[in-house]
């Protein structure tokens, strides 16, 4: 390590190293500049977006509860324009889940694909994701799709997912005359479930199967 004698000597050695590093502070100090910009204008710009979708969103809900006619329009514009903010996102699983309660399944269907494709990735929405995704196995559950089930679900890979997860998937091993992995699943839903009502109807699909 250099020793200085003197005070001058010192802030010499700052202004030759100023000097001869020059152009690599000046860059570093433009790199960091810019980032912080970009940074501030990327935050800005998504809460301005969230803070249109939320009025878009509030007039959707409105317009549903009043049986509007207009409500598939505001929906449209939501998705259309606010793409990928939470609002857009909810407003696509409430819409899927009424669709789905109407009876039409396909459209159901097709609102929950486009939510799990949404939400996916290191940066979507986790609890969101999880429940399109068992949304659509619901709904293939009850094409008879018991393939579909299964792969939908294939990410729910641990064994303390909730419980409807586990039994929507013996429900698809039944349908697959797969006896034996259909009660294992049974069996995790039990050990996940709450309420004991919903232990008591798993119980009896496992003593059904065993008769």
């Amino acid at each position: 390590m250099a020793e200085y004698s003197s005070d001058e000597e010192r802030f010499s050695a700052v202004i030759n190293f100023f000097k001869d590093y020059k152009l690599i502070i000046l860059s570093s100090l433009a790199v960091t500049f810019i980032s912080i910009v970009s940074i501030t204008s990327y935050q800005s710009y998504n809460e301005s977006r969230s803070s249109k979708a939320a009025m878009i969103y509030d007039s959707w809900l409105s317009e549903l509860e009043s049986k509007n006619e207009s409500s598939k329009e505001t929906f449209n514009k939501l998705q259309d324009t606010f793409a990928g903010t939470g609002y857009a996102q909810l407003a696509r699983m409430l819409n899927g889940s009424n669709l789905a309660r109407q009876g039409n399944l396909e459209d159901a269907l097709l609102n929950f694909e486009r939510l799990a494709d949404e939400t996916s990735g290191f940066f979507g929405n986790k609890m969101l994701n999880s429940i399109s995704k068992i949304n659509i196995a619901r709904i293939e559950l009850s094409k008879k799709n018991y393939t579909n089930v299964l792969n939908v679900l294939d990410s729910f890979a641990s064994n303390n997912e909730h419980s409807m997860v586990y039994e929507i998937k013996g429900d698809a091993l039944l349908g697959l005359k797969n006896a034996e992995l259909a009660i294992e699943q049974y069996k995790l839903a039990i050990d996940n479930a709450r309420e004991e009502s919903q232990k008591s109807i798993l119980n009896i699909k496992i003593n059904s199967i065993q008769l």
